[in-house]
């Protein structure tokens, strides 16, 4: 899974990025779907862009309640922060995402942090 951060940096040198969530499933190489219920995609990584990044306050955002820490993607003046989740392997990864979700909001001036 270490080729998405480098897809997120051009993503967001190239294009403005401003959030992508990146996960995984378990499928058959046809990719057709069952019509039977299935578990959820596995979180993998989340990148968040520049502007949520000053929107939400570079230092808040840095710091979430997860134990992987952001990888700093674009410029010093205006970066954007990867955040990586697991390999896709982790059903744990959701109560991962699901912590740093509520963080992120509770950085956002003017919201409660329950979004």
């Amino acid at each position: 899974m270490e080729e998405i951060a480098p897809l997120a940096e051009a993503l967001v040198a190239e294009h403005g990025l401003t959030t992508m969530l990146t996960s995984v499933r378990r499928a058959s190489r046809d990719l057709v779907t069952a019509p039977v219920l299935q578990a959820p995609p596995l979180p993998v990584a989340f990148p968040l862009g520049a502007r949520d990044v000053r929107e939400i306050g570079l230092t808040h955002a840095r710091r979430p309640p997860v134990e992987v820490r952001p990888r700093v993607l674009g410029p010093a003046s205006e970066p954007a922060l990867h955040y990586p989740l697991g390999d896709g392997s982790d059903a744990g990864a959701l109560v991962g995402l699901q912590r740093l979700a509520a963080h992120l909001r509770a950085g956002v001036p003017g919201t409660d942090g329950r979004g």
